[in-house]
């Protein structure tokens, strides 16, 4: 028998080590889950048809489950909360909220620090909202109300197909609690399997919008999901000067209002009095002639559309771009050309073409 000094012996003992009991652990098995997540991901970002987040979180294979299963059950470990972290953040990219809050509910009782970067969440129909900080109860579910209602509004005035950049998936809302608002929300389009909204708060107890400071963060909201739908040029030049996110947030804000006393939801949200249609029809900055030259002949040509071929063609339009892979994709998220958009409203209604051609003029 070889001595343990013999480097062959030494070198089948590690490898018998590593391959055995030993080897596992919270931090392994919470690899297994989270590649498990990723691969499921990344096939879908491959061939996302008309799959949904519910159909995709059943793929999960039993071993993925299992690890997950054994990270909840293993004993205190400084590599515990680590492990926990990794195996919630992926829990949220596939929505598996059920697991999530497992986890959370492991982690807050180890280690708090963990669990508030961690955060919280629920989910909707066609979002998660994540939030970061401490939050009154019931705060993140009304905001996931006021996120669907937002969401079926655009349906019903524009008819957009998608709004998450991969189909089928969830839109995610990162809600941030701050000591105060230094900068509005924002689309964040890194992450590489879904559409995310970063959305900063100061009052954790009642979304209500304006502020005491002043910031429209229910306008912020219809504008930021306004992004999600399109973008226009390409990150470098921006063809739209800014102005689409902006038309389709005050489009969105000025329905919803009109419509508020049927909806409970829309308690505390006033900012039409200063964001709306009606308001950017009146702007001297908008009294110009439609073109692509700035931000207020961009909204003279989106203004125009809407007034006179209505936005339901406008929704119509996109969606015939996206079905034909008319647009640019950076990291999933799309860009799309007015060119290309002039075309596509012109196929769908050729019987105003002069109309089109006077508001489709060069710069």
């Amino acid at each position: 028998m070889a001595s343990l000094k013999s480097p062959l012996a030494l070198f089948c003992l590690l490898g018998a080590l590593l391959s055995g009991p030993a080897a596992a652990g919270p931090l392994r098995d919470a690899e297994v889950y989270r590649a498990a997540v990723k691969k499921i991901n990344e096939a879908h970002l491959k061939n996302p048809g008309v799959t949904r987040e519910e159909e995709l979180r059943r793929k999960l294979p039993a071993s993925a489950s299992a690890a997950l299963e054994r990270i909840l059950r293993e004993k205190e470990s400084p590599e515990l909360p680590a492990a926990l972290g990794k195996c919630g953040e992926a829990s949220l990219d596939l929505a598996m909220m059920e697991d999530f809050l497992k986890i959370s509910e492991r982690l807050a009782g180890l280690d708090p620090a963990a669990s508030a970067r961690l955060g919280s969440a629920v989910a909707t129909s066609r979002c998660v909202i994540r939030g970061i900080g401490p939050f009154e109860p019931g705060y993140l579910e009304r905001f996931g109300e006021i996120c669907e209602g937002v969401l079926d509004a655009y349906d019903s005035v524009f008819g957009f197909a998608e709004y998450s950049k991969v189909p089928g998936k969830k839109v995610r809302i990162r809600v941030r609690a701050v000591p105060s608002i230094t900068h509005p929300p924002h689309f964040a389009p890194e992450f590489p399997w879904h559409s995310e909204v970063d959305f900063p708060v100061a009052d954790t107890a009642r979304f209500t919008s304006p502020t005491a400071g002043g910031q429209f963060l229910f306008y912020g909201l219809c504008h930021e999901f306004g992004h999600l739908v399109a973008m226009w040029g390409d990150p470098a030049q921006m063809e739209d000067h800014h102005a689409w996110a902006h038309y389709t947030g005050t489009v969105i804000v000025e329905y919803l209002s009109e419509k508020a006393d049927s909806l409970p939801w829309m308690s505390g949200l006033s900012d039409v009095k200063w964001r709306s249609l009606k308001i950017e029809r009146a702007a001297p900055e908008n009294q110009t002639v439609p073109s692509f030259a700035s931000q207020g002949g961009v909204m003279a040509l989106l203004i125009g559309l809407h007034d006179k071929l209505g936005p339901r063609v406008t929704g119509k339009a996109l969606n015939r771009l996206e079905e034909d892979k008319k647009c640019r994709r950076v990291n999933q998220v799309r860009y799309y050309s007015f060119s290309d958009f002039a075309k596509s409203l012109k196929s769908l209604a050729p019987a105003e073409q002069k109309t089109l051609d006077g508001l489709f003029r060069k710069k």
